[in-house]
């Protein structure tokens, strides 16, 4: 068995600017960033959460099917040795890619029969960022970290307004920190942050309702 690492580490990266860098990463991983969301969502709701769930109990379901599930296969790869954290391997990523939508369905699922749609919308955001970057993954190997800022920032930014705006500060570190570690070319982090933004936007404006 190998260590766990981050394709960074390989790399022989050094400095405070790639110190930073990793630190950035490290925190906004994309099922993180939806933890963080739906933390603020819950707690500070913008709408009724509906009749039955608590915040504490969105945020369980969020952390088991949003956070544990989706990240638990790569982490078991890569304590075996198959892969990095960070999937760094583009043709390795389609089959994490397909179990996360497996696990971001059950999520909407749960949340939708709760009656709880401030969520419901936000696992099916979280759906379709997922699928349009594992599309966008068969051509060329789009951040997912970025993507996992634009969609939920996107989500917080048509929620809650003008109250959001810092949130595009994260997008700029984001997308900064992925091509200054050498896990994408700028283009490439401009474009996960471009599809997390873009699709979670057309999913608001059709099935938000305030």
């Amino acid at each position: 068995m190998l260590p766990l690492k981050y394709y960074d580490e390989t790399l022989g990266l050094t400095g405070r600017r790639v110190l930073l860098a990793r630190v950035i990463s490290r925190v906004v991983p994309a099922p993180f960033v939806n933890l963080y969301v739906t933390v603020i969502m819950s707690y500070f709701p913008p709408k009724s959460l509906g009749p039955y769930l608590s915040p504490l109990s969105i945020v369980l379901v969020c952390l088991v099917f949003m956070v544990v599930l989706p990240l638990s296969p790569i982490v078991f790869q890569a304590w075996r040795g198959k892969v990095d954290l960070d999937v760094s391997a583009r043709e390795m990523r389609l089959r994490f890619f397909v179990f996360s939508l497996v696990c971001y369905t059950f999520a909407y699922v749960i949340y939708w029969l709760f009656q709880c749609s401030l969520m419901s919308v936000l696992a099916a955001a979280y759906f379709g960022v997922t699928l349009a970057v594992m599309i966008s993954t068969l051509r060329t190997k789009v951040s997912v970290h970025a993507a996992g800022v634009g969609g939920p920032g996107t989500a917080l930014l048509y929620v809650y307004g003008m109250l959001a705006v810092p949130v595009l500060v994260l997008w700029v570190a984001v997308v900064w920190a992925r091509a200054y570690l050498k896990q994408h070319t700028l283009v490439q982090s401009v474009a996960g942050l471009a599809i997390g933004a873009i699709v979670t936007y057309f999913v608001y404006a059709f099935l938000y309702t305030s």
